[in-house]
């Protein structure tokens, strides 16, 4: 009869914390599917951008993604493709200016676990446009553009430190 107490003792205490974890994570609304898997969910994209001082245009934006972590230093990756029309919007938007141009060695050779398992600069593009901000005085933005074809790629990793 011990171990019908145990198991009760167990089930109820799966319920409670089945209970606890519902009651938490009650109103975060749905995950972002424009998020890479492993991103922070406890703010919006737009509440995320909104952090960096990142403004992303009105223009049409393809493939989207994002990812953010919440850790010691604040980290977000964001990627779209759009005309380069709107990718200069968002630069001018964003305050990046002037840059230099990298090959895509250099590009690739800064390329952290997580760019690489998203296939950032995949594009066939040849060289790219770097860019830098600080729209804060804790938080760095980095851009890169893919300069190849009509439509851009745009790469942006931003830290707050």
């Amino acid at each position: 009869m011990a171990w019908r107490r145990r198991l009760v003792v167990a089930g109820a205490a799966l319920v409670v914390l089945a209970a606890a974890f519902g009651v938490a994570l009650w109103g975060k609304g749905p995950f972002d599917g424009r998020a890479y898997p492993s991103s922070r969910w406890d703010k919006s994209m737009g509440e995320i951008f909104d952090q960096f001082r990142v403004r992303v245009p009105d223009c049409a934006l393809d493939d989207l993604r994002y990812w953010s972590g919440d850790y010691i230093d604040d980290n977000l990756y964001l990627t779209f493709e759009s005309d380069a029309a709107c990718v200069d919007g968002f630069l001018r938007d964003n305050e990046l200016a002037g840059g230099t141009t990298v090959s895509r060695d250099d590009a690739l050779r800064f390329r952290d676990t997580k760019t690489t398992d998203w296939g950032w600069y995949e594009d066939g593009s040849a060289s790219y446009q770097r860019l830098r901000n600080r729209p804060l005085r804790d938080t760095e933005i980095t851009v890169e553009v893919a300069t190849a074809g009509e439509r851009r790629r745009v790469y942006l990793r931003g830290v707050e430190f």
